[in-house]
């Protein structure tokens, strides 16, 4: 006589799912995403004069209301803004019209650091960021050696008309973004034989790096408030 299965009661195993989904959703991390940096003007306050700027320290992008590009005010493809973010980083020391390009040397730059440390052992608080900031120069020169600064006046600007296609603007910072990844990326691959997006911001010794190649070339972006063109 064939022997009868027992049934297995299966009544709780719903019950038994929905407490195992709860506990990952709960202990699971999630892939943070790396999101579009961005960086905006600052407003200015009311009754203030805004700063002058001059016309050379400004690449000036325009995509106007049919998605046209203006390039320093000349016709230009999109294709072709990369080739001039590459130039407003490194052109020519004695170019007259282009942002100031500043030698950074070892030697000028440990003597300045010693300067305005003595004066902030001597309690002088004004001088702690000059501090900083010649500590984050020496860093930098001790990885990738002597460098040219650009002024902290120049800016790459994005004028949109009102009526541009967000896609339009996306391609416009996709495109200045590639100019500066790519010297990024041709400094990173002679000083450290490495590519710069295969530098891990995780890893010590890579986050030092990026922090110089960025010291180098930094990210000088600014979107102008939008306009009827």
């Amino acid at each position: 006589m064939a022997r009868d299965l027992e049934e297995i009661n299966a009544s709780s195993m719903a019950d038994i799912a929905f407490l195992l989904l709860i506990f990952f959703l709960v202990t699971t991390t999630l892939h943070k995403e790396k999101v579009m940096e961005e960086r905006l003007p600052q407003r200015v306050p009311e009754g203030q004069i805004p700063p002058l700027v001059l016309p050379k320290n400004v690449l000036e992008i325009v995509a106007n209301r049919k998605d046209q590009i203006l390039l320093e005010r000349e016709p230009a493809e999109i294709e072709d803004i990369k080739a001039k973010v590459r130039e407003f980083y490194i052109h020519p020391i004695t170019a007259q019209n282009w942002p100031k390009l500043t030698p950074v040397r070892k030697a000028e730059v440990e003597a300045k650091l010693k300067l305005y440390k003595g004066y902030v052992a001597q309690n002088v608080v004004a001088y702690e960021d000059s501090v900083d900031l010649f500590e984050k120069k020496l860093a930098t020169i001790e990885l990738v050696g002597d460098y040219n600064e650009l002024s902290d006046k120049g800016m790459v600007t994005i004028q949109l008309d009102n009526s541009t296609k967000f896609d339009t603007y996306l391609k416009v910072l996709d495109q200045i973004m590639l100019g500066l990844n790519e010297l990024r990326d041709e400094l990173s691959i002679e000083k450290f034989n490495i590519p710069y997006n295969r530098l891990n911001e995780r890893d010590e010794d890579d986050r030092a790096k990026l922090k110089a190649l960025r010291m180098v070339y930094p990210k000088r972006i600014m979107k102008a408030k939008n306009v009827n063109t």
